[in-house]
């Protein structure tokens, strides 16, 4: 069943079936008066025709989310907290397909830092599923948020 979702998750990444329209990027991340940073839902979830990418969801069993995006060589996305953040790749590590590692961290322009942990499982034509992935941000202050995550990694055809 999981793949079965995961599939069409993956169809719809790549094919840019994604609805609604881009929002608009902020450099600082707000938090909550409790210090907590709460992923969120991203506004365009696929990835860009001719390019190569990573699109992770949440495993929220109600309804699972595109919360992260990374474009190979440029930046990545996130929400945190209902407002959309753009992320600089600052290290990659362990093996990689298609411009995507399974160790990678981020950092954004007002000092959160997201680290993405993923495997690499069964691939499919343009892309490979990931799978065990877990997303964690963290603020300057300490407050950190883990999220479990699964998605793919591929290359959208022109």
């Amino acid at each position: 069943m999981k793949r079965a979702v995961l599939f069409a998750l993956a169809v719809a990444a790549l094919c840019g079936c994604a609805s609604g329209s881009p929002a608009k990027k902020s450099k600082v991340a707000l938090q909550p008066a409790d210090g907590s940073l709460v992923l969120g839902p991203l506004p365009a979830s696929s990835v860009p025709a001719g390019q190569c990418g990573m699109i992770l969801w949440s495993l929220d069993e109600n309804r699972p989310a595109p919360v992260f995006r990374y474009i190979s060589g440029k930046t990545a996305e996130v929400v945190i907290s209902g407002v959309p953040v753009e992320l600089t790749s600052v290290e990659a590590s362990g093996s990689m397909a298609f411009g995507v590692f399974e160790h990678h961290e981020f950092s954004s322009a007002a000092g959160l830092t997201v680290t993405v942990d993923v495997r690499f499982s069964l691939g499919f034509d343009g892309g490979v599923y990931l799978e065990r992935g877990l997303i964690v941000v963290e603020a300057l202050d300490g407050w950190r948020t883990v999220a479990p995550s699964a998605g793919l990694a591929g290359c959208r055809s022109s």
